[in-house]
């Protein structure tokens, strides 16, 4: 009986250890992820266009989804500089709606013009997803940037 049970809690116990590293986040706003960025001077081109994720036309048809979130791009338009965040109800859609704007934009932009530099920069994009945020990052560093984001929400 005592092995039963000993088997029992050490079952339970793995279990509980198992389900706890699940996509742990904190829950905060978008601003504060863009603050983060922008105070480590992660994003060299400047200036910014800044669009809220629900006015950004790559979201035009999931706009009801997302909770919050903004859309950095560089205003010098031959130089690819794309950092994405939402928070949304439907992480599927939203990284969709992303995989098709890189699809049909970015990648015509990068074999289009601006270089090589750009195309290395969609060619090492990144697009993940954290607990119920998205982020899509087209840039040169954007390991680093990444890495802020995930120090930021975790």
């Amino acid at each position: 009986m005592k092995k039963i049970l000993v088997l029992f809690t050490l079952i339970f116990a793995l279990g509980a250890v198992g389900c706890s590293s699940k996509d742990k986040v904190k829950d905060i706003p978008v601003e504060d992820i863009k603050a983060a960025i922008n105070n480590e001077n992660l994003l060299p081109l400047q200036p910014l266009s800044e669009v809220d994720a629900k006015e950004f036309y790559v979201f035009e048809n999931i706009k009801d989804n997302i909770t919050e979130g903004f859309a950095l791009q560089a205003m010098i338009n031959i130089k690819l500089q794309d950092v994405f965040v939402v928070k949304t109800d439907d992480v599927e859609k939203v990284k969709q709606a992303i995989e098709d704007y890189k699809k049909n934009a970015l990648n015509m932009f990068a074999e289009g013009y601006g270089g090589p530099e750009n195309a290395e920069a969609v060619s090492n994009s990144i697009l993940e997803s954290k607990g119920n945020y998205v982020y899509f990052i087209a840039t040169p560093n954007a390991k680093d940037i990444e890495s802020k984001i995930l120090e930021v929400i975790e």
